[in-house]
C-alpha cells in the first residue's frame, strides 16, 4: 500500500539521464547510447556506465526535454523503434520519478550490425 509523504520530489538530471538510459536499452533494436565526435563526424557506442553521455536532459517551456543519442541494430523499422523508445522513456519516468509531460526526442546517430 502507496502512502502519501507530503513535501516535494527533486530528481537530478543525472538520474533522469540514468533512467532514461537504462529504459532505452531494454528496448529492442537499440544496440546502446552515442556520443558524436564534433570535428570527425563519426558516433561511438558508449559503454554501460557511460550512458549519459549520450543523453542530454534540459527544461524547455516548462517541460523538461530528453535527447537521446543512439545506435540501432542495422535492420529494424526505425520509425517503430523510436516511438517504442519514447513510449518506454515517457513510462519509466512517470512510474519512477513521477514525471510527466516530459518530450524525449530520439536522434539516431548511427546503425550497427550483429
Amino acid at each position: 500500500m502507496a502512502t502519501t509523504v507530503p513535501g516535494k520530489l527533486r530528481v537530478s538530471n543525472d538520474v533522469i539521464a540514468d533512467l532514461a538510459g537504462y529504459a532505452a536499452l531494454e528496448c529492442y533494436g537499440v544496440v546502446g547510447m552515442a556520443l558524436t565526435d564534433e570535428e570527425q563526424g563519426v558516433a561511438r557506442l558508449l559503454p554501460i556506465h557511460r550512458l549519459r553521455k549520450g543523453i542530454e536532459v534540459s527544461l524547455e517551456d516548462g517541460h523538461i526535454t530528453v535527447d537521446l543519442h543512439v545506435i540501432l541494430e542495422q535492420g529494424v523499422n526505425m520509425s517503430s523503434v523510436a516511438a517504442n523508445l519514447v513510449s518506454t522513456v515517457k513510462f519509466i519516468l512517470d512510474q519512477i520519478a513521477e514525471l510527466t509531460h516530459v518530450v524525449v526526442r530520439v536522434h539516431v546517430e548511427g546503425m550497427r550490425t550483429h
